[in-house]
């Protein structure tokens, strides 16, 4: 395994209780333009061009119903407590190639904490690896997506899982992570192929992007 010896390093933050389960989000995209406080609804501007499109959006991201949950919909903290957060117009109009930023953790009361909420998926159409997970946006169903064929500032986004835009791939390897059950605090290191080998997804800029694997604090994440 690629990433024994730096999944090693976090051995000492892990922890064996269980992961909370609840129902995962289901994205809904009211009709008309988005709100003063910059609600996301189908025909919102999006920030790679263009309208959101909702029907687009749920041909694209569909819930696995079949698949394994490890996690749903919990949290993903930074080693300095912010939260990943996926804004459904982030991206394109099928809510694709969204940057996962890094932001103040919401209030479960707070209608917009279902922006930071996430499932790791552990078997499923999407995934059979074992030993891995997908990361999965709770809300808008894409995944964690590394793709180094991308400028180095864009090669971490919300993807369709799967690989294809358009919602039909069915396995991607650029979107398996490292995981082992149990553990609360942990490295999202990448179980792709081997050009792909040591990457481990960081916190920086107010973002996450890739870098090697290094056992580095910035590489910590906490579920839940």
């Amino acid at each position: 395994m690629y990433f024994s010896t730096t999944l090693a390093l976090f051995t000492a933050l892990a922890v064996s209780s269980a992961f909370p389960t609840h129902p995962s989000y289901t994205p809904i995209f009211p009709r008309g333009n988005a709100t003063e406080d910059g609600e996301c609804r189908d025909g919102s501007d999006v920030a790679r061009g263009g309208k959101l499109n909702a029907e687009a959006v749920a041909e694209a991201h569909q819930r696995d119903g079949t698949a394994t949950r490890a996690a749903s919909a919990v949290t993903i903290k930074t080693s300095d407590g912010n939260c990943l957060t996926v804004n459904p117009c982030g991206g394109d109009f099928r809510s694709n190639l969204i940057p996962i930023q890094t932001k103040a953790c919401l209030p479960s009361s707070d209608p917009k904490s279902a922006q930071q909420k996430f499932d790791l998926i552990t078997k499923g159409k999407h995934i059979s690896q074992e030993g891995g997970t997908l990361v999965v946006s709770a809300l808008t169903q894409g995944c964690v997506s590394f793709d180094p064929r991308r400028k180095d500032d864009d090669q971490v986004n919300i993807f369709s899982c799967g690989g294809r835009a358009g919602g039909e791939g069915e396995e991607n390897d650029s979107q398996f992570f490292s995981f082992s059950a149990g553990q609360k605090t942990l490295p999202l290191a990448q179980l792709g192929t081997t050009k792909d080998a040591n990457t481990c997804l960081v916190s920086a800029g107010g973002k996450i992007g890739p870098s090697k694997c290094s056992g580095q604090r910035l590489q910590a994440f906490t579920i839940g």
